[in-house]
């Protein structure tokens, strides 16, 4: 069982460093439908778009590398007591994810007058 909660725990991360990993080599060309960063600013304004995607892919492969390396070493160093934490750690690299996306959110309002939808 230890190691099934291992392997749940480090999706996440592993999904974040994929997709920045991916998004950073090649971003999704403007208005592409699928795996991108759209909101209702991005898809009117080309440049928003790749400043969208050039943070996120920075930001996430940032928050992925930590949280999967804090993630692994939590579940290691307390392997015996792994079944009373591991779903919270799962709280805590959703909980990142979703700041991470507030705080593109705010740079792009603040960049582009997002105020003004």
């Amino acid at each position: 069982m230890y190691g099934l909660c291992f392997a749940v725990v480090l999706l996440a991360p592993a999904a974040m460093l994929l997709v920045g990993l991916m998004w950073k080599i090649s971003p999704p060309p403007y208005r592409s439908k699928g795996l991108a960063y759209s909101t209702e600013l991005t898809q009117r304004d080309p440049d928003a778009w790749k400043l969208a995607h050039r943070h996120c892919a920075r930001l996430w492969l940032r928050i992925g590398l930590i949280s999967g390396v804090a993630s692994t070493a939590l579940l290691l160093l307390f392997r015996e007591n792994y079944d009373a934490f591991w779903v919270w750690l799962i709280v805590g690299q959703m909980a990142l994810f979703c700041v991470s996306v507030f705080m593109i959110d705010i740079l792009l309002k603040s960049k582009f007058g997002g105020d003004k939808l």
